[in-house]
């Protein structure tokens, strides 16, 4: 389940945009009252996008930095309307998505719908060789689990609670239908999700393993240059060069 994460208090909005990821399916709707209330940047990373249907210059800062924090989030701007004189500080921005006026419901659809299907932790089949469409469909609903849930959650016991069966048969299962053992596939997914964070945003090494699921930066450290190579800081500044 994908989620987003609504900032207003305006009712008639959370209404509206409740309906609207009710149709457009496999979103979940968690509701703030205000930015102040957002306060773990590793947890933004789990959501597809931050709407707003209020801006003023706290709010258009707060926005503004929390991308640097997280891979491929969006903030959305969502209301009947837009004050003119909000609109040069947006612009200079050019981080909020402006979704505003009579369109706006099929312009949020298209949107979203978007947003799911470029999400970063898309999991790419083509480089590892896999066919989505030939799985099964308890297996692609292991990969949903995988691309959705925080990631320090993506293991055996977990999907296989959340499919109904027992961890060994899921084992067995997901190695005939992809040709991966579990561990192995997951550390070629950390590999990926690994070069997607390091080139997309700046921030410090253990807030990069608390991403990934490593409740020890220690433990990130080790698995990190023993599969490549290098230290993570190193590693950091060369996808800098």
């Amino acid at each position: 389940m994908y989620k987003g994460l609504i900032v207003t208090q305006d009712k008639e909005i959370r209404q509206e945009i409740a309906v609207l990821l009710s149709n457009v399916g496999e979103i979940e709707a968690d509701f703030v009252n205000s930015v102040s209330e957002i306060s773990e940047t590793d947890a933004l990373a789990d959501y597809l996008f931050i709407l707003v249907s209020d801006l003023n210059h706290q709010i258009i800062k707060n926005i503004s930095e929390t991308p640097i924090h997280t891979p491929g989030l969006s903030t959305i701007f969502y209301n009947h309307s837009l004050n003119y004189v909000e609109i040069p500080e947006i612009a200079r921005t050019s981080k909020v998505k402006l979704i505003i006026g009579e369109n706006r419901r099929s312009n949020f659809n298209d949107l979203v719908v978007q947003l799911k299907n470029n999400f970063w932790r898309k999991i790419p089949y083509e480089k590892f060789g896999i066919k989505c469409e030939n799985l099964s469909e308890r297996m692609q609903e292991a990969m949903k689990f995988i691309e959705t849930v925080p990631i320090r959650d993506c293991n055996i016991i977990s999907i296989s609670d959340h499919l109904e069966i027992s961890a060994g048969y899921f084992s067995q299962e997901f190695k005939r239908e992809t040709g991966f053992s579990f561990r192995s596939f997951m550390q070629s997914v950390l590999d990926y999700y690994e070069d997607i964070i390091f080139t997309k945003v700046d921030i410090p090494t253990k807030e990069i393993s608390l991403l990934l699921g490593y409740s020890e930066l220690s433990s990130f450290s080790r698995s990190f240059k023993k599969r490549k190579g290098v230290s993570p800081t190193k590693y950091k500044k060369l996808m800098q060069v």
